[in-house]
């Protein structure tokens, strides 16, 4: 294969990044319509309100943004009250989240709604979402006020004006506004098959578009990590190595010289399957919600799925390159067992950030070789491996955001499921890359790193580009530097500060025992 090829190849996963960011995306919650909002300043906040205390008939229904009195917040157990804006909405559609809720059984019509339209009607009276759309023209004030007729808990208002005939807040005059006051008494019951888990909060490409600002602060960052990982990581490769060597060196003079040793190999290939399934057991634990519910088992399926076809993709790409570089290679895909740890930390780092939607290890399975490579081929190898897998979680993430809205209104399983499992295949393939890239001796990266440091250096800062832009808020300035984006920099820092911390103590006992056996030297001479 010529070189520029393989420099295309090597290219593949930024030309995927360019062309997912060009997609045409759906239009989402723009906060900028509640500016001036009455109810969104003064004692107010905007907040982002948790899926778990929004009523079921409102999931999905994309307000354009949330406020709270600002010493409030949201918690289990107790009353919760926000507000929710949509803002230019036609009488219409006004109506048919009001329908949401008769199809959902919180109201039945009988509650009393005051309703005024243009040609002078004006009743106060009950009054179901049939009638009001009976009405010619449809009303464009409605004042209705009710709660869960099943549960007899929680309160809502709901509060429509066209701006002509009503302003339900004054802060926004002349434009048509929904707003709904919500109270409710807790969390809701959320683990339905249907119901959305973590893999849903994956924001999509028109949330996640930077800004001029943005994309700089992005590429410094990306170059910072990538600065502060590689020679800590390069220090503390040095220990493991050498630890590692003679850890090996010990167990061998311990055991007897007679036994052969025992070359097992890599094992069968359908042992990646079952390997999937474990690694798809853990990694549902970044689900706050799982367990023994409709939730949990939608959940492994979507994890599952996902794994394998981020992996077999991955590989799959790698594996027939190299077939036509070297026929005799042989590559076939076998499981790492030891990569359940790294799914097991990942998951551990992101329950403990509270970080949404999560961080899931992917490329949990390699390949073997019937023949041995060469330093360049076998870091070509895991190049392809881990480029394939970016580039398939990059167009996934298109797919999920021209999907997530209507997976959102139709309240679908099978919807669900499908959204969910392009949101795994993103955090799959986005989140592995600054843990498997890392230049440690049982990492992936440390191949590239030992064959071409400049090589490394570029995969590690396309690998923590994605990432930061796919899976953190990306802030506008670095004063801003808050939230998920402040916690994943200080797990880099606390990496580089535990690396070489190690080294220096590596360094600190490789000298006292030089100077014993100094000091030896010179007692028996």
């Amino acid at each position: 294969m010529t070189r520029p090829r393989l420099l295309v190849l090597a290219l593949a996963p930024l030309l995927a990044l360019a062309a997912v960011l060009v997609v045409a995306a759906p239009a989402v919650a723009d906060e900028t319509d509640c500016a001036g909002a009455y109810r969104a300043s003064g004692g107010y906040r905007l907040v982002d309100v948790p899926e778990r205390f929004v009523p079921p008939p409102l999931r999905g229904t994309g307000w354009d943004c949330a406020t709270q009195i600002a010493d409030r917040g949201f918690v289990d157990g107790s009353s919760n009250a926000y507000i929710l804006y949509w803002v230019g909405l036609d009488a219409d559609a006004a109506l048919d989240v009001l329908a949401r809720f008769e199809a959902a059984g919180w109201t039945t019509g009988d509650e009393s709604t005051i309703a005024r339209n243009s040609a002078g009607r004006s009743e106060n009276q009950p009054m179901g979402v049939e009638e009001l759309r009976q009405w010619d023209p449809l009303p464009g004030a409605v004042n209705v006020r009710f709660g869960d007729e099943s549960t007899g808990h929680d309160i809502i208002h709901y509060l429509y004006g066209d701006g002509v005939l009503a302003e339900p807040d004054p802060g926004i005059p002349g434009r048509p506004v929904l707003m709904i006051d919500v109270i409710t008494s807790g969390g809701y019951d959320a683990t339905g098959a249907g119901d959305p888990s973590v893999l849903s909060g994956l924001r999509t490409l028109a949330e996640i578009m930077p800004s001029s600002t943005q994309a700089a602060v992005l590429g410094g960052t990306a170059v910072f990590l990538t600065l502060l990982v590689a020679f800590p990581g390069y220090l503390l490769d040095s220990v493991i190595d050498r630890r590692w060597s003679r850890l090996k060196a010990w167990w061998r003079s311990r055991r007897p010289a007679a036994l052969p040793r025992l070359d097992r190999g890599p094992g069968p290939s359908w042992l990646v399957w079952p390997g999937f399934a474990a690694a798809s057991l853990i990694a549902c634990f970044v689900e706050p919600s799982f367990g023994l519910n409709a939730l949990s088992l939608r959940l492994y399926v979507t994890v599952f799925a996902s794994l394998a076809l981020v992996n077999v993709v991955g590989w799959a790409v790698a594996a027939a390159v190299m077939r036509r570089l070297d026929p005799a290679s042989r590559p076939r895909m076998v499981f790492r067992w030891g990569s359940l740890g790294l799914v097991a930390l990942a998951v551990l780092i992101g329950r403990l950030l509270a970080f949404e939607p999560g961080a899931v290890f992917g490329i949990v399975a390699g390949l073997t070789f019937a023949v041995a490579l060469t330093a360049a081929r076998d870091a070509l190898v895991v190049l392809l491996g881990a480029g394939a897998a970016l580039a398939l979680a990059l167009l996934a993430w298109a797919g999920y955001s021209l999907l997530l809205p209507l997976a959102d209104a139709a309240g679908d399983v099978a919807l669900r499921a499908l959204v969910e499992t392009l949101s795994a295949v993103v955090v799959e393939g986005v989140s592995t890359l600054p843990l498997a890239l890392l230049p440690l001796l049982a990492l992936d990266g440390a191949v590239i790193f030992r064959w071409r440091r400049w090589v490394w250096a570029i995969a590690y800062l396309v690998g923590v580009a994605a990432f930061v832009l796919v899976m953190l808020t990306v802030p506008e300035a670095w004063g801003e530097v808050t939230g998920d984006y402040l916690h994943w920099l200080l797990v880099f820092a606390g990496f580089a500060a535990l690396a070489v911390a190690a080294w220096g103590a590596d360094a600190a006992l490789e000298r006292r025992r030089a100077r014993r056996a100094g000091a030896a030297s010179g007692q028996v001479s």
